[in-house]
């Protein structure tokens, strides 16, 4: 009975669970990003810019200034951050795969929106290949959802050069 109202739920938007009770769906942006860019550094460099607490600060925009954060390399440490439109909030490591990957989620203080990012690297040569996914959900007061997608595609470019310039210092 469950599996057929979340298949009723799924299909129609609405369904009844128990007397009284009902469970709606509602439809929010959300935008895939994904962008790669290979880094003259060993997966084990590339990994201490993406997760030391110092080297953080250099590649990630909204990181910038942030203090107490030692580590971002095991699951459930967080940084405080402010994003590009001095919305302050949280991100907290959801998975790490030392030199493998990293995922992330980044949530504002206001709630209007929540990204997901995961960064695989992969071996390439005597360098790495990294590729980033953004997963980003928009529930801001938006005209359309290219301003969004121009706006997240624009800052993926910007932290991406970014982590090689600091992954590629020596």
């Amino acid at each position: 009975m469950r599996r057929f109202l979340l298949i009723t739920t799924l299909l129609f938007g609405v369904a009844t669970v128990a007397s009284g009770q009902t469970v709606a769906v509602s439809k929010m942006a959300l935008m895939t990003f994904i962008g790669t860019i290979e880094v003259k550094a060993p997966p084990a460099q590339v990994w201490a810019t993406l997760t030391d607490g110092a080297k953080v600060q250099t590649w990630y925009p909204g990181w910038k200034g942030a203090t107490g954060v030692k580590s971002l390399a095991t699951m459930g440490a967080s940084i405080a951050y402010k994003d590009e439109w001095g919305n302050p909030g949280k991100s907290v490591v959801l998975y790490a795969a030392k030199d493998k990957e990293l995922r992330l989620a980044h949530v504002p203080d206001d709630g209007s929106y929540v990204c997901q990012v995961k960064f695989k690297l992969e071996p390439k040569g005597a360098g790495t290949m990294v590729t980033a996914t953004d997963q980003y959900s928009d529930n801001l007061d938006v005209p359309l959802d290219r301003d969004t997608a121009a706006t997240a595609r624009a800052s993926m470019m910007k932290y991406l050069a970014a982590l090689k310039a600091a992954a590629e210092k020596k």
